[in-house]
C-alpha cells in the first residue's frame, strides 16, 4: 500500500519546510508587505503619476478618507499639487481634477459616453439594490439610460409642475403658521436645520407620492416642549409617518453599506447593524412595492373606466408621472422603487443645506436680501400666493441660489469612471479602472473664472453670465449625462421657498461669527444652524 508521504512528495516537501519556519517571522514578513505595499505602486508608476502626496505606511492614502472632511481634504490638496492630483481610493487609482479645461471627455452629452458610471460596483451597492436599478450609481448603463430618460420624463409635464409648486407653497404656509407661535423679541433660537428638514421631508412626500407626513407638526412639538412619544413602527399608523421613519433609517443604511466593506459585515458588532439595516431594507422595500401596486391597480381601473383626466383622482405626482409617462413598457414595482427613493433623497438632504446656505449669506449680507425681498415683493406681492409662472421674473433671486450653490456646493466633488476605456488628460496617461474626481468647489473659488471668488456677490448671475466663465466652471448639478435629472425642479422647488417664506420672515445668525456647519459624506449637509425668526414688517 502506497503511503500519502510517496503519493504526494511535494505537498509533504512544502508542508515541512512551512512547519519549520517561526511563526513570528511570517508575521514579521506581512507587516513589511502591508508597510512597503503603498510605495510599490507609487515607485513603480511614478513616471506616469501626475503630482500628489506620498502615500503614508501601511494605509497609503487611506487618511484622507478617514481623517477629517474629506471634501476639505481634496480640495488642500488641489491648492498643494494643482489641477492634476494623483491619489488611491479604495484601492485604485483616483486622480483629482480642478480645471473646467480638463472635463469634455469626462462631462460628455453622449448617452454612449465610455464615463456613464460614477464609481465602481461594490459588494455594497448590490446589497442597496442600487447596482442596477435608479440612477445614482447603476452600472447597468442600458437600464441606467432607460431610467434616466422616463425620470426626466416625469418631472416635465406641466402638471406635475404646477401641482409641485401647489404642495410647496402648502408646506410654506404649514411652516409660517407653526413660526407664528414665535413670540415677538423673545430671542428664542429656532434650529432652522432641522425645521427645514421637517420642511423637505413633508413636502417631498407630496411631491413624489401624495403621502402626507407629519414631520413639521412633530418637529413644532418639540419646539414647544410638548410631549412626543415616537411608537415602534410597527405599531405606527399613519402610513407617511411609517414612510418618513423608514426613509430616515435608510440613510443611515446608505452610508453603511458604502462605506463599511463587506468583509465586516460578519464582525461582532458589525453583524448587529449589518442585521438590522438589512431588516430596514426589507421593510421599506415592501411599504414601497405594496403603495405602488396600489397606485399602478388605481390607474388602471380609472383607464378601464375611461375616466377623464378632469375626473381623475389619481394625484399627478412624480409616482403616477413613473407609472404614465412610461408608455413603452410597464415598469415593475421594483423598476420604480428606486427612483423613487432617490427622489426623496435629492429633495430633501440636498434642498435643506442649499436653503441654510442661502439663509446664512443673506443674513451676513442684509443688502442682498433687501434686494431680493423687494423683487419678491414686486413681482407676486406680500400675500399672494406664487404661481409657477411667476419664477421666471425672479432673476435677481436666481442669481442668489447660484452664488450660494458656487460658494456651497451641495456636491462638492463628483466622480467620473470608466472600466473599459484609457483617457488623456493634459500629459498624462490614466488607464481604464482610474476614478476621477472632479474637485467642483475649488473650480467654483477658482480666481481665474469668478473675480473675488470667496465673496457674495450675486450679481456676476445676472445677464449674460455664462458668456463670461468658460464651459464646466459653474456644475452645482453636474454636467453631460450624469448631471442632475432634477435641476429644473430643484430650481423652482427653492425659488417657491425663498419667495414664500422670505415675503414672511428675516433671520438673524446667533452666532454670526461661526462659518456655516458643514459635514461631508456623499454629499455636503448642513450639521447645525441656529437663527433668530423675526416677522418682517
Amino acid at each position: 500500500m502506497v503511503s500519502l508521504t510517496e503519493q504526494y512528495p511535494i505537498l509533504f516537501t512544502v508542508y515541512n519546510l512551512i512547519s519549520k519556519i517561526n511563526i513570528y517571522y511570517i508575521l514579521i514578513g506581512f507587516f513589511i508587505y502591508l508597510v512597503i505595499r503603498p510605495y510599490f505602486y507609487y515607485f513603480k508608476n511614478r513616471n506616469s503619476l501626475a503630482p500628489g502626496p506620498l502615500p503614508l505606511p501601511l494605509i497609503g492614502h487611506w487618511n484622507i478618507f478617514l481623517i477629517g472632511d474629506v471634501a476639505q481634504n481634496k480640495y488642500n490638496l488641489s491648492e498643494k499639487y494643482g489641477e492634476i492630483c494623483d491619489i488611491t481610493m479604495f484601492g485604485q487609482r483616483c486622480v483629482i481634477i480642478s480645471s473646467p479645461k480638463y472635463l469634455k471627455e469626462l462631462f460628455s452629452p453622449s448617452v454612449y459616453s465610455p464615463f456613464l458610471r460614477r464609481l465602481p460596483l461594490t459588494s455594497g451597492f448590490i446589497e442597496l439594490g442600487m447596482d442596477k436599478e435608479g440612477l445614482l450609481l447603476n452600472c447597468d448603463i442600458p437600464k441606467w439610460r432607460h431610467n434616466r430618460k422616463f425620470f426626466q420624463q416625469s418631472l416635465s409635464p406641466p402638471s406635475f409642475i404646477e401641482l409641485s409648486t401647489k404642495y410647496t407653497v402648502e408646506c410654506c404656509e404649514e411652516i409660517i403658521n407653526y413660526w407664528s407661535h414665535i413670540k415677538e423679541d423673545s430671542n428664542q433660537i429656532v434650529k432652522l436645520d432641522e425645521w427645514f428638514r421637517s420642511f423637505t421631508s413633508d413636502m417631498m412626500g407630496l411631491v413624489a407620492s401624495g403621502s402626507k407626513e407629519t414631520s413639521m407638526k412633530i418637529q413644532f412639538m418639540k419646539f414647544t416642549n410638548q410631549i412626543y412619544k415616537e411608537k415602534d413602527i410597527e405599531k405606527e399608523q399613519n402610513r407617511g409617518e411609517i414612510y418618513r421613519r423608514l426613509r430616515s433609517e435608510y440613510a443611515d443604511a446608505l452610508g453603511f453599506y458604502i462605506f463599511v466593506p463587506k468583509i465586516l459585515w460578519n464582525f461582532p458588532g458589525i453583524s448587529i447593524a449589518a442585521k438590522y439595516y438589512k431588516n430596514i431594507l426589507n421593510y421599506l422595500t415592501d411599504f414601497e412595492i405594496q403603495f405602488i401596486k396600489e397606485r399602478k391597480q388605481q390607474i388602471k381601473n380609472e383607464n378601464d373606466d375611461e375616466v377623464s383626466s378632469q375626473n381623475s383622482k389619481v394625484r399627478p405626482d412624480f409616482l403616477t408621472m413613473l407609472i404614465t409617462q412610461n408608455t413603452e413598457d410597464d415598469p415593475s414595482p421594483d423598476e420604480i422603487k428606486q427612483n423613487i427613493r432617490e427622489m426623496f433623497s435629492a429633495g430633501t438632504g440636498t434642498t435643506t443645506t442649499t436653503l441654510c446656505s442661502i439663509v446664512y449669506l443673506l443674513a451676513k449680507h442684509p443688502e442682498h436680501e433687501k434686494r431680493m425681498v423687494e423683487e419678491i415683493l414686486s413681482v407676486i406681492g406680500k400675500d399672494n400666493r406664487i404661481t409657477s409662472s411667476d419664477l421666471s421674473k425672479l432673476p435677481f433671486t436666481e442669481a442668489v441660489i447660484n452664488e450660494s450653490m458656487r460658494l456651497y456646493p451641495v456636491v462638492p466633488i463628483t466622480y467620473r469612471y470608466s472600466p473599459d476605456q484609457d483617457t488623456q488628460i493634459a500629459n498624462y496617461h490614466f488607464n481604464k479602472d482610474t476614478i476621477f474626481a472632479i474637485n467642483l468647489s475649488h473650480i467654483h473659488r477658482n480666481e481665474e473664472y469668478f473675480d473675488k471668488p470667496d465673496q457674495f456677490i450675486p450679481e456676476r448671475f445676472l445677464g449674460k453670465w455664462k458668456e463670461t466663465i468658460p464651459q464646466f466652471a459653474f456644475s452645482p448639478f453636474g454636467h453631460g449625462m450624469r448631471s442632475c435629472p432634477g435641476k429644473n425642479f430643484a430650481m423652482t422647488e427653492i425659488k417657491v421657498i425663498l419667495a414664500t417664506i422670505y415675503r414672511k420672515y428675516t433671520f438673524k445668525l446667533v452666532n454670526p461669527d461661526e462659518p456655516l456647519q458643514l459635514k461631508f459624506t456623499l454629499v455636503n449637509d448642513i450639521s447645525k444652524m441656529e437663527v433668530y425668526i423675526e416677522k418682517r414688517e
